[in-house]
C-alpha cells in the first residue's frame, strides 16, 4: 500500500509529497522512453516490428505522440518542487528571525541552479567524452570544432541560442534553467495578484497569434526590440502553463483536495481519473496545431492518475518511485543508449514491448551507477556543500 501519514490537514492520509512526486516522475519517464523509442517519423518506422498499422503509421508511433506530454509533468512537477522549496526556504529563514530578502531569493534561485547543473554537468563528463568514439559523429564534428559551442552546450543553453548539441534531449535544460531565473519574478506576482499571473502566463503562451496580428501594424513593425525579444523566447511560451499550474498545485494544495473528494472510492477515483485523461487524448486528437496547449491539462491528468490509482498498487507503486528518483539523471543520459552507443542491440529486440522493457532495465542501471560513481568520487558530497541553502 502506499505510504499515508493522517493529520488534521490530511484526513485520507494521501498527501502529495516527495514519494507521490517521484512516482510521478517514474511515469513521466516510461512515458518519455516510449516517445523517444518509437518517435512518429518516417525513420523510426522499420526499426521495429509493429504490431498493427494506423492510417499507415505504426500504433505505437501514434502512441509515442501522445507520449510527448511527459514534457509537462516534468515542468509542472517543477513548478510545484520549487514552490514547496521555496516555502520551506521562508520559514527556515523567518525561525532564525530574518526577514526575507531579495538576497535570499537570490540565493534560492542560485542553490537550485547549481544542483540542476551539477547533476547535469556528470552527465555531460561521462557521456560526451565517450561521444569521441562511439557514435555517427564525434563531438568535435558536431561543435564544428568550436569550444564557444561546446562551453554553451556545457551550460545547457545550447537551445536557446540555436548552437549544435550532443544531445537533442538537452533541449529542455535551456527551458528548466530559463524558468528557474524567471521563478522569483512569478512568485512576487502569484503571492500579490494570482489572477495577473494567469493572465499573464496566457497572454505570452498565446503570444505568438497576437504576434501575427500586431506585425500588420506600422506602429508595432517598428519595434525591433521587442520582435527581436519574441523571435528569441517565443518557442518557450508554451512551457509556460504547466510550470505555473504546478506553481498554483502547490500553493492551494489543488492534489491534495481531490485526494480529499475521491480517495474514499477507487472506483470513483479510477473514474474520474480516466475520464479526464481520454477527454484530453481527444482534445490532442483534433486539434491539428499548437496541441501542446492543452498538454498542462493532460499532465494534471497523468499526475492524479499516478497519484490517486498508481500509487496505491504496492509492487508497481515501488517500481515507479525507484525510477522517478533517477529521473533526473535518465532524462540527461538516456538518448545516448538508444541513438549513438546501443541502437542495433536496443532495437534488436524487434517489437516494442520487449524493446520497451530492456530499454529501462539498461537505463536503470547505468543511472545506478552514475550514482555510485558521484559517491566514490565524492562528487555528490561537492555538490551538497556548494548548494546547501543558507539563512
Amino acid at each position: 500500500m502506499s505510504k499515508t501519514t493522517r493529520t488534521l490537514d490530511n484526513p485520507n492520509g494521501m498527501k502529495f509529497d516527495i514519494r507521490q512526486t517521484n512516482i510521478a516522475k517514474g511515469v513521466a519517464l516510461l512515458m518519455l522512453f516510449w516517445h523517444h523509442l518509437f518517435y512518429n517519423r518516417a525513420d523510426y518506422f522499420n526499426r521495429f516490428t509493429t504490431m498493427r498499422m494506423y492510417k499507415g503509421i505504426p500504433v505505437e508511433c501514434t502512441i509515442s505522440a501522445y507520449c510527448k506530454v511527459c514534457v509537462a509533468v516534468f515542468l509542472l512537477l517543477s513548478g510545484y518542487g520549487l514552490y514547496m522549496s521555496w516555502k520551506s526556504y521562508e520559514k527556515k529563514v523567518a525561525a532564525s528571525g530574518k526577514k526575507f530578502t531579495i538576497l535570499h531569493q537570490l540565493r534560492f534561485v542560485k542553490n537550485h541552479l547549481l544542483k540542476l547543473m551539477f547533476n547535469f554537468w556528470i552527465i555531460y563528463i561521462i557521456f560526451v567524452p565517450i561521444s569521441a568514439f562511439v557514435g555517427e559523429q564525434p563531438f568535435w564534428v558536431i561543435y564544428k570544432n568550436s569550444i564557444r559551442y561546446a562551453l554553451i552546450d556545457f551550460l545547457g543553453l545550447a537551445n536557446l541560442f540555436k548552437t549544435p548539441t550532443m544531445n537533442g534531449t538537452w533541449w529542455f535544460m535551456s527551458v528548466i534553467i530559463l524558468f528557474y531565473l524567471l521563478f522569483p519574478l512569478m512568485m512576487f506576482i502569484l503571492k500579490r495578484s494570482p489572477e495577473a499571473l494567469v493572465a499573464i502566463t496566457v497572454i505570452l503562451t498565446f503570444s505568438p497569434y497576437l504576434y501575427s496580428i500586431l506585425m500588420r501594424m506600422t506602429w508595432f513593425s517598428k519595434l525591433t526590440w521587442l520582435i527581436k525579444a519574441h523571435a528569441f523566447f517565443n518557442r518557450y511560451y508554451v512551457w509556460l502553463i504547466p510550470f505555473a499550474l504546478g506553481m498554483y498545485f502547490a500553493r492551494y494544495g489543488l492534489f491534495e483536495r481531490i485526494a480529499r473528494r475521491h480517495n474514499t472510492s477507487r472506483k470513483k477515483a479510477l473514474a474520474m481519473t480516466c475520464t479526464m485523461l481520454f477527454a484530453c487524448i481527444l482534445m490532442r486528437l483534433y486539434l491539428k496545431h499548437k496541441v501542446y496547449y492543452i498538454d498542462g491539462v493532460f499532465a494534471i491528468a497523468v499526475i492524479l492518475f499516478s497519484y490517486l490509482i498508481l500509487s496505491r498498487i504496492p509492487v508497481l507503486s515501488t517500481a515507479l518511485e525507484k525510477l522517478g528518483i533517477q529521473s533526473g539523471a535518465i532524462f540527461m543520459f538516456h538518448t545516448f543508449i538508444f541513438s549513438r552507443y546501443f541502437r542495433d542491440f536496443v532495437y534488436s529486440f524487434k517489437y516494442a514491448i520487449p524493446i520497451f522493457l530492456v530499454f529501462i532495465v539498461i537505463c536503470y542501471c547505468v543511472s545506478v551507477a552514475v550514482m555510485y560513481l558521484k559517491k566514490w568520487t565524492r562528487y555528490d558530497k561537492l555538490a551538497t556543500m556548494l548548494t546547501t541553502a543558507k539563512v
